[in-house]
């Protein structure tokens, strides 16, 4: 977990990132190297979201090969090929893979595109937002050959996306700051995927302006007097609050420490993130 929040606060921060283009959702699915198989037998996946993807849509035996920072159990005992921004194309190629799914970043481009050169079918995925999850669902349904399974699955998420809609609409609206870095402070900014699910989930991102990922003066989050502070960073420092004890939030005992990455892997564990979300910031709206 140490190694893939480390590596997700370098995404954040990197102009590649920051210069992708249309979601999946917005047609920005694209397919390199030579046409896939209807059928794919042995998949390589660069990013554990979409390996959580392969593994609900019940196709984890075709997976081959996985990235570094993919520790789900059912692909414990498989090759690592590299990771987001430096996936290995001779490893790939090496497992014969009929089909790789990439999480689409620039930084990761010339890798990949050896990869497809090589004669490996790609699928580039852009997995930015809540509505890029659901099409990703699809997408990779098609891809592996079984889209009624990745339809399934999509129609599941958007049903639980409506139902935790309908339990926070009409509810007051917490303000939110949502932390994944200290040191800098570094926040989740509109448009991000946790903006997203804290709008879901009845509240609101305190944090105003354009960009995804800004870097927040601490006097700035103090000032700000959030009703809460989630903080992701704590996947890093453990249970020291540091800097954010200024906040006044944390005083109030409204700091929410978060014990994995869900909420910063835009994937198939979005309902899962959002039941928590709902029950923490509206715990009179949940059943015992």
């Amino acid at each position: 977990m140490r190694a893939l929040t480390l590596l997700f606060l370098a995404l954040v921060a990197s102009p590649a990132l920051a210069s992708r283009g249309a979601g999946a959702a917005s047609g920005g699915v694209e397919w390199l190297g030579p046409p896939p198989k209807v059928s794919p037998r042995r998949v390589v996946s660069l990013a554990p979201s979409l390996t959580d993807i392969v593994i609900v849509l019940g196709k984890a035996d075709a997976l081959v090969g996985v990235s570094r920072y993919d520790a789900q159990p059912e692909v414990s005992r498989l090759p690592r090929v590299g990771g987001f921004l430096d996936p290995s194309p001779e490893a790939v190629v090496a497992l014969k893979p009929d089909l790789v799914l990439w999480l689409t970043d620039s930084g990761a481009l010339p890798s990949v595109r050896k990869i497809a050169d090589l004669g490996v079918p790609v699928l580039a995925l852009p997995v930015i937002g809540v509505e890029d999850v659901t099409a990703a669902a699809r997408q990779v349904g098609r891809a592996l050959g079984d889209a009624a399974a990745g339809e399934r699955f999509a129609r599941g998420l958007e049903e639980g996306i409506a139902r935790v809609r309908a339990v926070a609409a009409g509810l007051p609206r917490p303000r939110v700051l949502f932390v994944v870095g200290r040191e800098p402070l570094v926040v989740a900014g509109p448009g991000s995927y946790p903006d997203q699910l804290l709008r879901i989930a009845g509240a609101e991102n305190v944090v105003k302006g354009e960009h995804p990922w800004p870097v927040y003066p601490l006097e700035k989050a103090v000032g700000d007097d959030p009703d809460f502070v989630i903080d992701a960073a704590s996947l890093e420092h453990g249970g020291s609050e540091g800097r954010l004890s200024s906040i006044p939030a944390a005083r109030r005992g409204r700091l929410v420490r978060l014990t994995d990455d869900d909420a910063l892997r835009p994937g198939p564990r979005l309902l899962r993130v959002l039941d928590r979300l709902l029950a923490t910031l509206h715990p009179q709206a949940v059943a015992p």
